[in-house]
Order: structure tokens, then C-alpha cells, then sequence
């Protein structure tokens, strides 16, 4: 099956979420986290003509008037990068790109640390630890920004929701004791395993715990869980970038979207 990461989104988001097709829009719903941009949006089929966005941003604010918490919008599709121009009719409306790339493979290379332990993490006597190591990685939460950081109280209660089920595992490397590094593994449907929030503590870093951690539960999702394709999605201009290819991981296809902020015009 053709890898495609916002098929894995999509399948996070109906675990606690909703996600529906009107008119071939996809709706995409996390009621309980309104402020997840990426969790409340409408994702398209096709990119956007610059002359339509108006009428879209219009469309969004009328699916989402019911959910009047989730006070951004958010249009999503996949494909090339975004076009000159269509960015243009963006900016002059109040919108903003935030795009990522998928990453993409079949085999991982096998990495050893030194003095780094990898195991699977228990979502109730290592919470603590792992909502600690989250908030050290993210300068944006230290911040205390209010509506930041319920995204973020939300975002992991959706990991507690997706351990629940039983489709995901989340993982942990360890120095010394303590908790460097963690992300998380999701079976998706297609027999494809999609990681998810990959962050090593920054005290930790440059010691190879990304590389053992993404390579230990890499293998163990395609030995143990039956995995084909292993999906992630990254920044293409960021620092991880390098050592996921160094692992065996090509980049794919982009995920684009333009997100419009509470106070910005159109």
C-alpha cells in the first residue's frame, strides 16, 4: 500500500476524535482539544486556487461554529510544496504556512548507544516522567503560554487515548536511570507504523538517543507488530532530519496547510 502520513493522522484522530467527509472535504474533529490546529481543520482533496481560500476560510469558520473554542483556521492537503502564488493570497488574507514533509521506510538500521537503555514505557507509573520530559522539550510550553499549553495537556491525553486502545506503545530511552528520550508507536491500518512525538531531553542530547530509540522501536514494530512501512513526519529544514536518514528514512510527500490565528484578518 502506498505510504501516506495523513492517512495515519487521520486514523489517530477517529481514535479520539472525528473525522468526516462532506462534499469531499474531509472534516477532521478532536472536540476535546479545540485548540489542536492540526486536530481541527478541513483537510482537502486537492490544493487550493488562490481565488477560492476566502470562500474556504468562510467554509471553516461555519463547520467549526460549534466548536466556537477552536478559534483558528486550519485548510490541509497533500502534495508539492505550496505555490508561489497561492502563498501570496495567504499572507494577504492573515494566513500562515505550516508545512511539513513525510519520511519514509522499510528496513532501519540497527543502532547501539552507549549507556543508553531502550523499553516500553507504562503509561501510568512513567506518566509523570514523560509529561515532564514533553514540557522540557517544548520552549513554547516553559513559556506558560494558557492556550499553548491546554493544546498540549490535550495533545497528551490523546497519547493516554491511544495507549487505551492498545494500537499504541510508547517508548522510553534511559541514561543512567533517568528518561532522555521517548516516542511513541502507532499500528495503523496497511500494516504501517507511524512514531509519533520523537523528542530527546535537550541535557541529552548528541548522545545517540534519537538514533537507538527510533532504530529500537523501528524494528521491534516491524519484527513484532508486523509493520511494512514505517511513517513520520518532520521539518525538512530540521536538526532530526539527518539522522533519521542516516537510518534508512527518504523523504516523501508533503503535507501543507494554512492556518489562520485568532485576530488576524481576511
Amino acid at each position: 500500500m502506498h505510504a501516506n502520513l495523513t492517512e495515519t493522522d487521520l486514523h489517530l484522530v477517529r481514535l479520539h476524535g472525528r473525522v468526516e467527509v462532506v462534499d469531499d472535504i474531509t472534516v477532521v474533529r478532536v472536540p476535546d482539544n479545540p485548540g489542536y490546529r492540526w486536530g481541527n481543520c478541513l483537510h482537502l482533496p486537492s490544493p487550493p486556487a488562490a481565488s477560492e481560500l476566502q470562500s474556504l476560510i468562510q467554509l471553516a469558520r461555519d463547520t467549526f461554529e460549534d466548536q466556537p473554542e477552536s478559534n483558528h483556521v486550519m485548510l490541509r492537503w497533500d502534495g508539492e510544496p505550496i505555490d508561489p502564488d497561492l502563498e501570496a493570497r495567504a499572507i494577504e488574507l492573515g494566513m500562515q504556512v505550516d508545512a511539513g514533509q513525510m519520511m519514509h521506510a522499510e528496513d532501519v538500521q540497527s543502532v547501539e548507544a552507549e549507556g543508553v537503555t531502550i523499553r516500553p514505557l507504562h503509561i501510568e507509573e512513567d506518566w509523570e516522567d514523560m509529561v515532564a520530559l514533553n514540557i522540557a522539550c517544548d520552549p513554547e510550553e516553559i513559556g506558560g503560554v494558557a492556550d499553548y499549553i491546554a493544546f498540549k495537556e490535550g495533545l497528551r491525553r490523546a497519547w493516554q487515548a491511544w495507549v487505551a486502545t492498545g494500537t499504541a506503545t510508547w517508548w522510553g530511552a534511559f541514561i543512567d536511570g533517568t528518561l532522555a528520550g521517548q516516542a511513541g508507536m502507532v499500528c495503523c491500518p496497511g500494516r504501517r507504523g507511524r512514531y509519533q512525538s520523537v523528542e530527546t531531553h535537550p541535557e541529552f542530547r548528541r548522545r545517540g538517543v534519537c538514533s537507538m530509540l527510533v532504530s529500537t522501536i523501528g524494528n521491534h514494530a516491524i519484527s513484532e507488530r508486523e509493520c511494512t512501512t514505517l511513517l513520520l513526519g518532520v521539518n525538512p529544514k530540521g536538526l532530526a532530519l539527518h539522522i533519521y536518514a542516516k537510518l534508512g528514512f527518504t523523504l516523501g510527500q508533503w503535507q501543507n496547510s494554512l492556518v489562520m490565528l485568532p485576530g488576524s484578518h481576511d
